[in-house]
């Protein structure tokens, strides 16, 4: 019991100098007045960047889209693809999307999302950034395992451990970032009323972490309406 209480004192003093390595804050607004629960099928468009964000190439791209794809069963709900909703728009309407834009294929698919879906979310990621802090050397406490050996009074050798309380000095270092700022959007399919929308900023003390950080936000923001539909 001693040994446990010591280990718990010794992870808290580690905690309390260790380094932020993360941080994430949601700011979230939803109608009040929609009733989530009649939502049956969802369109997710596929996550995109704003035009200007460094975004490292098509495969990051497709690592933000894969995240989207995968965390929308969450829902608990019918969800179709961008490309499945297009599909499906063709045939019912005769739409031939092959002529249009990429931009204005999905108009026509959000102006025409009615017909069915009861909602469509997108997602587009507003700034995505690698950079970089250097860490100053720094001297701090801790609790360092010592043990002695002793005779009691039988003659017995013994080992008795401690533990003492040393400084240790950290020299600097170099700290790589990646910092996310996604914006979450849900529309109502009959009128294109927006119904939720979510701004998601994350930072995360490592290089190119952004593939991680995509699951989390997609998983963070699917479970959450999903919880409202359900």
């Amino acid at each position: 019991m001693f040994i446990r209480k010591i280990f718990g004192l010794m992870l808290a003093a580690m905690l309390l100098v260790l380094p932020q390595t993360v941080s994430a804050e949601k700011t979230d607004w939803f109608d009040r007045s929609y009733n989530f629960r009649n939502i049956r099928t969802v369109i997710v468009f596929d996550a995109a960047f704003r035009p200007g964000t460094d975004y490292g190439g098509s495969i990051e791209a497709r690592n933000l889209q894969d995240s989207f794809a995968q965390n929308s069963s969450k829902l608990k709900c019918n969800v179709l693809t961008e490309a499945e909703a297009r599909r499906e728009l063709a045939y019912r309407l005769g739409i031939n999307f092959n002529m249009m834009s990429y931009e204005q294929s999905r108009q026509v698919i959000m102006q025409n999302a009615y017909q069915i879906a009861d909602a469509w979310v997108t997602g587009v990621v507003d700034n995505l950034n690698h950079s970089y802090y250097v860490q100053p050397a720094r001297t701090v406490w801790e609790q360092r395992r010592e043990t002695r050996k002793y005779y009691d009074r039988w003659g017995n050798r013994r080992e008795e451990t401690y533990y003492v309380q040393v400084p240790v000095t950290y020299p600097p270092r170099r700290v790589d970032t990646t910092s996310i700022q996604m914006t979450l959007e849900m529309y109502e399919a009959r009128n294109g009323a927006l119904i939720f929308a979510r701004k998601d900023v994350r930072d995360r003390e490592d290089y190119h972490a952004e593939k991680g950080m995509f699951g989390r936000i997609a998983n963070s923001f699917f479970e959450d309406v999903g919880k409202k539909i359900r």
